[in-house]
């Protein structure tokens, strides 16, 4: 079997503090379980908008600290030994990106590695949106391959917006088509150079569905309890940490009104897609529990049995889900354990995790299996959209760029001044 281990983070745009949220990073590995063979990463608002459209070395820091964060992770579930994961690779696109770690045994099995991504947020941009990668392993003591496919999602926000979160896992499941080399938003130098092979490349521009591979679908995806959001007071009356199961203060009472769950049975999204049940809090919307001062190593960190600190405007919710393709053929899926880390002080979502197990071999091509039924065709038009959008979004991250840092202050600043200067000159020797 190997052993997989799925976390999915909003990080509200802000470096993710590594002392944080590396102690609790594997509380959803069992018990005495080793570090696991493959670690993938979903994380939504990765940056402020500037730096996450304009991509590339702006999201070095933001990047640098979850590598650091799932490192000392990594060393504190080994007690302290040597245990250094390999970064495989990282993909984003707009706010949105994936992480890939292995273990030092794991890693060179990986022999190719395909990307996605599409957005679908306005005029298609990655402010919302999914990026996603599809890792060919070899299975031990033959030619064949598994293969499992991982897709980090951000879809639209606020209670009502049912109708438009349902559409926009419809234009995910359109325009997530997954190509060979390069060809995605972005990658990175630090990350593991796949082994060299005589082997052809795998059959590309294939969707999220495809017959031979395992699917893990995760990410914020921001289905909500209420359908509006709530009325003055209602906040007396949000989940309390110490309340009893029989109490309406218990968070289980919310469950019945989970949107995705009733939007899934409706069959209008995630199709085919199952979740462990839900035995955890909402992991939305908290109220953060400090910045970051100049003057302190580490933001505050939350009081051990301290009440829940909702938001008042949001009804608290299970934002942040980790879904998977079922599978019946030769290839099992063994989903362990499912739940929500602890509060981070740096964001107003909880992360949460899921460890699970897929048997050694690949995927086979049977019949009736889900995986050959995609609820939607992809679109042949995919590509120009894509391309389409990437230009909005480096309009967009150079705009913002200016406009909402400093240094792009200083910029335009410098730029708006040579210019009056040169205009006053010009005007002055007119004369």
């Amino acid at each position: 079997m190997v052993q997989l281990y799925l976390v999915t983070f909003n990080c509200a745009r802000e470096l993710v503090d590594p002392q944080a949220l590396a102690p609790s990073f594997f509380d959803a590995l069992p018990d005495g379980a080793p570090l696991p063979d493959l670690i993938a990463v979903a994380l939504q608002e990765i940056a402020p908008i500037a730096y996450a459209f304009l991509g590339g070395s702006c999201l070095q820091p933001y990047f640098h600290r979850l590598t650091t964060a799932v490192q000392l992770a990594a060393h504190l579930q080994c007690h302290g030994d040597q245990a250094e994961l390999v970064h495989v690779a990282t993909r984003s696109l707009g706010m949105t990106a994936l992480m890939l770690f292995a273990t030092t045994q794991f890693s060179p099995r990986i022999k190719h590695l395909q990307a996605a991504g599409a957005g679908v947020g306005f005029s298609n941009m990655g402010n919302k949106g999914a990026v996603a990668m599809r890792v060919g392993a070899a299975c031990p003591g033959s030619h064949k391959t598994l293969h499992l496919t991982f897709a980090a999602a951000h879809l639209a926000p606020m209670e009502s917006n049912v109708a438009a979160r349902n559409k926009d896992w419809e234009n995910l499941v359109r325009n997530l088509v997954f190509v060979n080399g390069d060809d995605t938003p972005y990658s990175f130098a630090d990350e593991k150079p796949l082994p060299a092979t005589d082997e052809e490349s795998p059959a590309d521009h294939n969707g999220l569905f495809t017959a031979e591979s395992h699917v893990f679908f995760f990410g914020d995806l921001n289905y909500r309890t209420h359908d509006a959001p709530p009325e003055d007071g209602a906040h007396k009356l949000y989940p309390q940490r110490h309340a009893s199961k029989h109490s309406q203060a218990h968070f289980s009472h919310l469950l019945p009104h989970d949107q995705l769950t009733r939007e899934k049975a409706a069959n209008r999204t995630l199709h085919h897609f199952q979740e462990l049940p839900i035995t955890f809090p909402p992991t939305y919307k908290y109220v953060p529990f400090s910045e970051p001062s100049p003057a302190a190593a580490q933001p505050t960190r939350p009081a051990e049995g301290a009440e829940w600190p909702w938001s008042k405007h949001r009804y608290p919710s299970w934002c942040d889900r980790i879904l998977y393709l079922p599978s019946h053929s030769s290839s099992k899926v063994d989903a362990q354990t499912y739940t929500a880390l602890p509060i981070q002080p740096t964001s107003d979502h909880r992360p949460v995790a899921l460890s699970v197990r897929v048997e050694d071999r690949p995927l086979t091509d049977d019949a009736g299996d889900v995986r050959s039924q995609p609820p939607f065709p992809i679109n042949p038009h995919w590509k120009p959209r894509r391309d389409a959008a990437r230009r909005c979004e480096l309009l967009v991250g150079v705009l913002s760029y200016l406009a909402l840092t400093g240094k792009g202050n200083a910029i335009l600043i410098t730029f708006l001044g040579t210019l009056a200067g040169s205009l006053w000159l010009a005007a002055w020797f007119a004369k």
